[in-house]
């Protein structure tokens, strides 16, 4: 088993605390250090927070939230063995090119030890105080996660999507893990169980895919157990067959991506 903490940073967000919680971690034994990630909070939006009764998350607009990647970063120059992670980006605050950027950064400073975890987001308003879309976010998370993949895997490449359009280019440096840096899932209901199932079969050269979180329902992690065993069977040396093909979702995929 495994044992990771969740960074304090609601109540503890001077360097010193910061400083002192990490390294304690990780002298104590613990596997990992995480974070969570927004970037404005606003004075008002709809209460449909998933994980309380009332819809309202503990926090509001007044609330002290460092940015999760530079918190991150800084976490790293102070560890050695730690693994780090955030969880999760709400894809609908950010760019999947910049994205990319900051989680192969982070991954070469710390010497291979970050995790990623990403969700499309359920808290609409902060998107749209950014001027970011929030149609189709599970469709523009699946988009972003191919993205991710190929620029954590190609020195250059180009990807034509229905959401994202991206020319001929390179994000370097590529992280140390490559493109098999563990990647998690965050969410709850069927749509998130499809994604993570999807992302197991799309890492069928690398990559990991994990979720869902602890505070859903036991029902839910069950079926998102059985989806990524379902997932990792496409996976293995099977001879082909369209039963199989139907079953693993081959067949009717439109490539879009280009390397360059």
């Amino acid at each position: 088993m495994r044992v990771g903490l969740d960074l304090p940073v609601l109540t503890a967000t001077s360097r010193e605390a910061v400083l002192a919680y990490a390294r304690a971690a990780e002298s104590l034994g613990f596997d990992s250090l995480w974070s969570n990630s927004h970037t404005v909070v606003p004075v008002t939006f709809a209460p449909r927070y998933p994980y309380s009764a009332d819809g309202r998350p503990v926090w509001n607009a007044t609330s002290s939230w460092p940015d999760a990647m530079t918190t991150m970063a800084f976490v790293a120059a102070a560890t050695e063995r730690v693994r780090l992670g955030i969880a999760v980006v709400p894809l609908i605050t950010t760019h999947p090119i910049r994205l990319a950027k900051q989680v192969a950064t982070i991954d070469v400073l710390s010497k291979g030890r970050f995790e990623l975890g990403v969700g499309g987001g359920w808290l609409v308003e902060e998107a749209q105080a950014l001027g970011n879309p929030t149609d189709h976010p599970v469709a523009r998370m699946e988009e972003t996660i191919e993205i991710l993949r190929l620029a954590w895997r190609e020195p250059t490449f180009s990807y034509d999507g229905r959401f994202w359009k991206i020319p001929p280019v390179g994000v370097n440096p590529r992280p140390l893990q490559g493109e098999r840096l563990p990647l998690w899932i965050g969410g709850h209901g069927d749509a998130a169980v499809r994604v993570g199932r999807w992302v197991v079969h799309l890492g069928a050269d690398g990559g990991e895919a994990r979720g869902i979180p602890g505070e859903a329902p036991r029902s839910e992690r069950d079926r998102a157990a059985r989806g990524v065993a379902s997932a990792r069977a496409c996976r293995g040396p099977v001879a082909r067959s369209r039963a199989r093909d139907a079953r693993c979702g081959r067949g009717s995929a439109r490539r879009r991506s280009t390397l360059g």
